[in-house]
């Protein structure tokens, strides 16, 4: 005889109902704009470090060149990570925030800018 297959759990909250994913701070919801206590930017800038090999600007560079893009001798990969930060949050605070989680600072160098 075949096993019985199992009921489908139920869902603990109702469909519609706000998760705690939906609030991405005090009544503060997607689409809506930062509360006035969170005007503060700041850009966060991370490039490799010059004597580390970038096989990604390598791969870019030899696109262009594929594509016609002729005299482009170099190119160096990097991210920029833009925050929205609480007024009064320090240059420090963020550098620690850089050298902590943002960038890995034995092969790369970060640049903060205050926006």
């Amino acid at each position: 005889m075949w096993p019985s297959i199992p009921e489908p759990r139920r869902c603990l909250r109702e469909v519609n109902e706000p998760t705690r994913h939906d609030k991405l701070g005090q009544g503060w919801t997607r689409g809506a704009p930062p509360p006035k206590r969170w005007r503060m930017k700041a850009r966060v800038t991370i490039t490799l470090k010059p004597g580390v090999l970038d096989p990604q600007g390598r791969a870019i560079q030899n696109a262009l060149g594929g594509l016609g893009f002729a005299g482009v001798s170099g190119v160096r990969q990097g991210k920029v990570i833009e925050l929205d930060l609480a007024d009064g949050t320090s240059e420090a605070t963020i550098a620690d925030m850089a050298t902590k989680l943002l960038a890995n600072t034995v092969i790369e160098n970060y640049r903060i800018e205050i926006l």
